[in-house]
């Protein structure tokens, strides 16, 4: 299935597209603060986000990876990215998601995940989802708390492409059918 559209109250989740590059190298891409606490590391090149967008163009028909760009509804501003996939590592569909900095403590991120999560479960038919967390990255913890998540178990939490080793959770959302 192609990525879709979405639509929340102050938000549309759509596919990324080329001519993005320059927003996300700008909100988030290029902030070490955000990818503090993410697999990736931040950019320090505009190529690196063509590269990563280039990547992300080629997964949009995969019945397995939805990967959204989150854009603001009223100024059509790009602010950051929501994604659900299947993760072989714990053999279960799995959230991630990260924003601008400019936007953090907004709400945005729930808004977003949860209307990832009605996708999945009505769309994908999808009956539990898996988030992982650093444990000093408490706003993320409360994201998946306000989803619905519940904590499973403690983790070891790579970052910044495993440089970075840190305590992690993972909680898990069970989808009532």
């Amino acid at each position: 299935m192609k990525t879709p559209i979405l639509e929340t109250e102050r938000l549309v989740l759509r596919s990324f597209k080329e001519e993005d590059a320059t927003d996300v190298f700008e909100c988030w891409e290029s902030d070490p603060d955000v990818a503090k606490y993410m697999f990736w590391t931040s950019h320090n090149d505009i190529e690196k986000t063509r590269e990563w967008i280039a990547f992300e163009l080629g997964q949009i028909e995969k019945p397995d990876w939805y990967r959204f760009a989150i854009v603001l509804k009223d100024t059509n501003i790009l602010i950051g990215t929501a994604l659900i996939y299947y993760e072989e590592e714990v053999q279960c569909w799995e959230i991630g998601y990260n924003l601008g900095k400019k936007y953090w403590g907004k709400g945005y991120t729930t808004e977003a995940m949860k209307r990832v999560i009605e996708f999945a479960t009505k769309e994908l038919k999808l009956s539990q989802i898996v988030g992982r967390y650093a444990k000093e990255n408490p706003a993320s913890g409360n994201v998946m708390a306000k989803l619905g998540f519940i904590f499973e178990k403690d983790i070891p939490y790579e970052c910044n492409n495993g440089t970075v080793m840190r305590q992690g959770i993972q909680c898990r959302l069970m989808i009532e059918r």
